[in-house]
């Protein structure tokens, strides 16, 4: 089963992890850039509240053709509790995903909040089918551990 890993990553964190993942299943990457390329402090002070409102970044690549790929994952770091807006844009400008497995999986600081849920949703929406989820800390990324989680889930989900 060929898989395709797509994420957006703001600190290096859902890199690392994506990366990891990739890495350990075989999978092929695709980073999203967020043209609007916020510092961290703009992270908090624009991003914030327009992934509380669930709006979209204009991203590059602005379209990710899957037809490829029977498995997609897709990767977002936790915003106010919320899908990054560059990650919103990822599920919108998948092409040919209908009927494709993925995996939804987030970074953060702490809790998740109801994030897995959210993108799950709006990987449904586009057709796709919801195999699982995935949420680890930034501090797991630093210390190492649970790094392997992900590459499990995507394994499982894709029969390997």
């Amino acid at each position: 089963m060929k898989v395709c890993i797509v994420y957006y990553s703001a600190t290096g964190n859902t890199k690392r992890i994506a990366e990891a993942a990739a890495e350990a299943t075989g999978a092929d990457l695709v980073e999203v850039k967020d043209l609007a390329a916020y510092s961290k402090v703009m992270m908090y002070i624009k991003g914030a509240p327009k992934a509380r409102r669930g709006e979209k970044a204009e991203i590059e690549p602005a379209r990710i053709d899957v037809a490829a790929y029977d498995l997609i994952a897709v990767g977002t770091p936790v915003w106010a509790f919320r899908v990054a807006p560059a990650a919103n844009a990822i599920v919108a400008a998948l092409e040919n995903c209908e009927g494709k497995k993925a995996v939804a999986f987030a970074t953060s600081g702490g809790v998740p909040g109801e994030i897995l849920s959210i993108l799950a949703r709006q990987i449904e929406e586009r057709g796709m089918m919801v195999a699982g989820t995935f949420h680890i800390t930034d501090k797991e990324i630093t210390k190492g551990e649970g790094m392997d989680g992900l590459a499990r889930l995507i394994s499982t989900a894709s029969g390997a």
